[in-house]
């Protein structure tokens, strides 16, 4: 990547202590989930709500609220609950990263266990996609398959106003929530009414929308890197 100017005036304007804070969550929100691989199986047959704490992803949504629907547990609120800090709350800090490590984000001179939390291919794509729609596509980025640690980080890295953007990946956050969880809810029930071949149709249906999604942004991701190009204004190349 070509390196932002060392005097970058949002790097001087983080404090050191939020500098360390934000590197301490990127590192715990990287962690996490990472050390809890081997654990999936088990998690799955015998609490997903602690699966969702430690890998606050849509798949094991959509099993918490099958899970509920059948089992009735777990509910609704303690599936938020274990959601909300690794997969809504740890957020801010990728964006904090981002905008105190500008630098060492674009030229690649970071820890490298940095550069594998936030891989600098997914940081163009956010910086491109976010220069071509601006904040809204944290929500959007919700709802498809786009990590929103990396575009957060891709965010702070870019001119993006801290507050548009934290709330519009919030407000993301409750309806990625809300959707993954309320179709396996569904699903649930009609596996319990039309079999698993019913289900397997749903998750299916619910798997193409999320692709879909998913190619939308990376056309837009496109779209803006021609158009840097036809500008004669590349933004920063890819190590």
């Amino acid at each position: 990547m070509t390196a932002p100017d060392a005097t970058a005036p949002h790097e001087g304007e983080v404090p050191t202590v939020w500098r360390r804070l934000a590197l301490a969550v990127v590192l715990v929100r990287f962690a996490i989930p990472l050390a809890a691989i081997p654990a999936i199986p088990f998690l799955i047959r015998n609490d997903t709500a602690l699966l969702v704490l430690l890998r606050p992803q849509k798949e094991f949504l959509l099993i918490g609220g099958a899970q509920s629907r059948v089992v009735g547990d777990p509910g609704f609120v303690l599936l938020f609950l274990a959601y909300l800090p690794l997969g809504v709350l740890a957020i801010s800090g990728f964006f904090l990263a981002g905008r105190a490590y500008r630098s060492a984000l674009a030229d690649g001179n970071g820890p490298s266990w940095l550069h594998r939390a936030i891989p600098p291919k997914q940081l163009e794509l956010g910086r491109r996609v976010l220069a071509r729609r601006g904040p809204i596509i944290a929500l959007i980025g919700r709802l498809a398959a786009m990590p929103p640690t990396v575009l957060a980080a891709a965010a702070g890295l870019s001119d993006v106003a801290p507050k548009r953007y934290l709330v519009a990946d919030a407000i993301g956050a409750v309806l990625a929530f809300a959707m993954a969880a309320g179709v396996g809810f569904g699903l649930g029930r009609a596996y319990q009414e039309g079999g698993i071949w019913l289900t397997g149709i749903g998750v299916a249906l619910f798997g193409v929308v999320i692709v879909l999604m998913t190619l939308w942004i990376r056309r837009e991701g496109d779209r803006q890197e021609a158009d840097e190009r036809h500008a004669g204004q590349p933004g920063p190349a890819v190590p």
